[in-house]
């Protein structure tokens, strides 16, 4: 892949669709739909959709015919003409994969101007279930779930609203109102993971018990804050005989029984952990950590029914961890935090990363990323209080425990036991995400130290041509993926995970910039910068009064879209209304941060028949693939 694209040219992006034609009698489709767009960002509708009905005429592919009638559908609703909008963006829909889910969004919206709620409400269900990222429409579905009266429906859609971006105060009013109007329990409300008993026979012989004598440290039920969340209140019960152990080792109970429910309980009052039997007598109060530490290897603890402070954000489900459990006090109550054998833990983690059905050598490379990721994260903790190494959340790899293991996934955990990446002979940091788009990201460009050794590789067996002008990239990010990418050949990519859109409301934009700067009316926003990747590394926003740079990943994302923002691959338009911006329209290629290994690309190498070897070491040509075991195993 070329790997310099001019500033000049990235800066002027956005312009470059009203010239995208020069040569109208041999422009295609995507000209002819750059033009279109050029117009409508200017009010222009009648205009823009002449062009765009051009560009059907002219288009060669569903993803150009999607996008003509999406944008013919759009100017009718600019132009409040709902009716006249439906019929291409139905068309929309149908023409091609990427552009479902906001047809159905914009289709819900033409419905809603003609004061049809039960048609909006049915195409907002369909942009969600097509696109679950699609925080536009989760919102608008809350809203309207509440307006049926459905409250229960529209607390859990305000809940998923708010997992994506918690400090959303307008919707965190609306998702307290719709609580305290349901009826019972919210945990059944919510739709929770429970789990009657564990599932983990301590005496199975499942796999083989690993040599490694590793441990891990994780942080149970991650909260957006990154540390583990606070609870009040949990339920326990172990899979086999357990102890109860002091933080000096000090063995407080010796006589834990297999299924044996204890509660565990703050008492705000005076600070006091209180850990009770299923009569509710007492068995001892701690104001000091203490572990529930299984007599057995294949020893596990299943945690049930956590009451948590703040669940925003948080996957409060029943899970069973293997290894033991220790409970950390906290001035709100408490923290859970598991300490396991690394290989064991694993299995989990590998288990969730990949589909079911994946092939064995995927879960292979699956198994040293994750367990290199686990080795790092050991080595390089930040010292707290509780001393976790990592989350059990996306923050690092995501696990629920014993419940969401596979034995596919547990096989290729024992294959490699012991086998991580490595730099200068120590377990190297390596980031994960699920499609690179079709090229993954330098480590040098995201500005953060120790990243160097991640280098962009493309995600396919050869280069992808490359982009030498910004037309060019939007024409990447518009059309289909090309031919050839690893990606394609992996049951793990679905359509919105290598294209996808997104069409934001400026109101919802500008509260989100109020977080930190009131910078008047929004007038325009702009790439600034891009990685030479095409990644989005900075935006300009340029209000009435003022004006504000994004830089980075994680700004971007909180601007554009808290949580949602499948990656910083994405070209983007303002639509205007008079002088200020009223939509902004968001085209992007891939889902993650493009550092590192994709989950994608390494799933469709395993069905082309590459083994686990040569799939790490083509993401991470600049690291060892070594077996940390002593004596050394012969794999």
């Amino acid at each position: 892949m070329n790997r310099t694209i001019p500033l000049l040219l990235t800066v002027c992006l956005a312009a470059t669709r009203a010239h995208a034609a020069p040569e109208l009698e041999s422009a295609d489709g995507f000209a002819w739909n750059q033009r279109a767009w050029s117009s409508l960002a200017a009010g222009r509708q009648r205009e823009a959709r002449e062009q765009f009905t051009r560009a059907l005429d002219r288009s060669a592919t569903t993803a150009t015919q999607a996008e003509a009638n999406l944008g013919l559908g759009l100017s009718f609703i600019l132009e409040g003409k709902p009716r006249a909008a439906e019929a291409p963006l139905r068309r929309a829909g149908l023409s091609g994969p990427y552009a479902i889910s906001v047809s159905a969004q914009l289709t819900a919206e033409a419905a809603r101007m003609r004061g049809d709620r039960q048609t909006a409400l049915t195409y907002l269900r369909q942009a969600v279930d097509i696109d679950p990222a699609n925080n536009e429409a989760l919102r608008a579905l809350a809203k309207s779930l509440a307006e049926a009266g459905d409250e229960r429906a529209a607390w859990r859609a305000y809940k998923k609203v708010l997992s994506l971006d918690p400090k959303d105060a307008d919707i965190r009013k609306l998702y307290e109102k719709s609580g305290r109007s349901i009826t019972g329990n919210l945990d059944a409300a919510a739709g929770m993971r429970r789990v009657a008993r564990p599932v983990l026979d301590s005496a199975s012989s499942e796999t083989p018990l690993p040599l490694s004598t590793r441990t891990i440290r994780v942080g149970l039920y991650g909260a957006p804050d990154g540390r583990p969340a606070v609870m009040t209140r949990a339920d326990l019960m172990a899979n086999g005989a357990f102890k109860v152990m002091s933080v000096s080792r000090d063995v407080l109970r010796d006589n834990g029984r297999a299924f044996d429910p204890w509660e565990i309980s703050y008492r705000p009052e005076n600070g006091l952990i209180e850990v009770r039997d299923a009569s509710r007598n007492i068995l001892f109060a701690s104001k000091t950590p203490f572990a529930l530490v299984p007599d057995v290897q294949r020893g596990s603890i299943l945690i049930k029914n956590a009451v948590i402070n703040d669940e925003i954000g948080v996957d409060p489900g029943d899970r069973e961890t293997r290894g033991a459990l220790e409970v950390v006090p906290d001035p709100l109550g408490f923290r859970l935090v598991q300490v396991a054998d690394v290989e064991q833990y694993l299995i989990g983690v590998v288990s969730l990363a990949l589909p079911i059905d994946s092939p064995a050598q995927a879960l292979r490379a699956q198994a040293v990323v994750s367990r290199t990721a686990a080795y790092w994260a050991a080595e390089n903790r930040n010292e707290t209080l509780a001393f976790w190494d990592l989350l059990d959340d996306d923050s690092t790899q995501r696990t629920i425990g014993v419940s969401g293991e596979m034995r596919s996934a547990a096989d290729a955990v024992a294959d490699t036991e012991g086998v991580a990446l490595a730099l200068k002979g120590r377990a190297a940091r390596v980031l994960q995400h699920m499609d690179s788009g079709g090229a993954t990201e330098d480590g040098s460009e995201t500005g953060e130290p120790g990243l160097e050794h991640l280098i962009s590789v493309s995600d396919s067996p050869k280069p992808i041509a490359a982009w030498r002008t910004p037309l060019e990239l939007e024409r990447y990010a518009h059309e289909a993926p090309p031919e050839g990418l690893f990606s394609e050949a992996a049951a793990l990519s679905t359509p919105n995970s290598s294209r996808w859109m997104r069409i934001l409301d400026a109101r919802d934009l500008r509260a989100r910039i109020e977080r930190r700067k009131d910078l008047g009316a929004l007038r325009d926003l702009r790439v600034t910068a891009r990685t030479p990747t095409g990644r989005v590394q900075a935006i300009e926003v340029i209000g009435a009064n003022s004006t504000a740079m994004y830089v980075g990943r994680m700004e971007i994302d909180n601007l554009l879209g808290p949580g949602s923002l499948r990656s910083t691959l994405f070209t983007l338009q303002p639509i205007m209304e008079g002088q200020k911006v009223s939509r902004v329209i968001l085209w992007g290629a891939g889902t993650g941060s493009g550092l590192g290994f994709s989950r994608a690309g390494a799933l469709g190498q395993a069905n082309l028949g590459i083994g686990w070897r040569e799939i790490v070491r083509h993401y991470f040509p600049r690291l060892e693939v070594k077996d940390f075991l002593k004596p050394k195993k012969n794999k």
